[in-house]
């Protein structure tokens, strides 16, 4: 067992509310840490949003309304890339403010009064992409999160011609 046993309210099959004894268990490897890989849990959060996005507006309100108020946590084992620190910042140079997808200047500037842009590499670190300048550019938050949520291939090839531009 990873933690005491406690006792809440969730919803049974029938989707009455029932109290249950939950007892948290947790996997441990030979160093006692609990591995649970980011994408099973990724996995899962897609899994139970496609389920919320199906329910009713009532349904949905009376499961967020016996939500729990305290998230959980929990351990994770995720990899991440050790970007160069120079690439990154020869991409927001280049950039000159200026978001390289919408062309829009940074929406805010950092504390230091540097424009706030994010470097994103185009071809994407985790499947095989390079840590270099001719692949590294400087977005705004939410063009960031564009090419993060939907990749286009037109902002992808748009974004290579930027970055060909050294």
């Amino acid at each position: 067992m990873s933690d005491d046993p406690y006792q809440e309210k969730q919803l049974d099959r029938n989707n009455e509310l029932r109290l249950v004894w939950v007892f948290p268990l947790s996997l441990k490897n030979e160093h006692n840490e609990v591995l649970i890989p980011t994408e099973f849990l990724k996995s899962r959060e897609k899994i139970q949003e496609k389920k919320a996005k199906r329910l009713t507006q009532k349904e949905l309100m009376n499961r967020a309304s016996r939500a729990s108020h305290t998230p959980g946590s929990r351990m994770v084992v995720t990899k991440g890339y050790e970007r160069d620190v120079y690439v990154s910042e020869y991409a927001k140079r280049r950039a000159n403010g200026v978001c390289q997808l919408c062309e829009e200047p940074a929406p805010f500037h950092t504390k230091k009064g540097e424009p706030y842009l994010e470097t994103h590499h185009i071809e994407w670190l985790s499947k095989g992409g390079e840590d270099t300048i001719e692949n590294t550019v400087a977005l705004c938050p939410n063009c960031h999160r564009r090419m993060h949520s939907l990749n286009a291939k037109k902002d992808v090839e748009k974004l290579k011609v930027v970055a060909s531009k050294n």
